[in-house]
């Protein structure tokens, strides 16, 4: 009888089972700082078997996620796959380069790809600068891109 990959990583009994540290405390005054989430993460990044890892960080990718929710949401107040989860981007970006998966990271060009003019933010407005948009076009050319459609 042959099981499946990911029945197999079910399977394996994960090292974090009973152990303290993995749940957020009822008061987490700076709770990614103590010994026991250290600890925590040290025996996800240690002794976890590498399959129970992976399924481990793909369960907390959907973990927030609600029933009729059709956006996944991260967990959020546990450690899982090393990373102390907080149910936010940076969780997101960390659960999956645990993962191996590339992350997307998006950058604001520092000149408009339509007029190639130097491009600013709303907050720090300069003369002779256009002000970002989105896309990495500023104001007047995402209006005229919009304006052609």
């Amino acid at each position: 009888m042959s099981t499946s990959p990911a029945n197999a990583a079910n399977s394996v009994q994960p090292p974090c089972l009973g152990l303290s540290g993995f749940v957020e405390p009822a008061y987490p005054l700076d709770w990614d700082r103590l010994p026991a989430t250290a600890a925590a993460q040290r025996v996800c990044l240690t002794e976890c078997p590498r399959e129970r890892f992976r399924a481990c960080a793909q369960d907390a990718l959907r973990a927030g996620t609600l029933i009729d929710d059709e956006n996944p949401s991260v967990a959020n107040g546990v450690v899982m796959a090393g990373v102390v989860c907080r149910g936010d981007t940076i969780t997101r970006r960390r659960l999956q380069l645990a993962l191996g998966e590339e992350v997307k990271v998006r950058v604001r060009p520092d000149r408009c790809l339509g007029c190639r003019r130097p491009m600013t933010t709303r907050r720090r407005k300069q003369p002779g600068y256009v002000v970002h948009e989105s896309d990495g076009r500023c104001g007047g050319c995402k209006r005229a891109e919009q304006r052609a459609a």
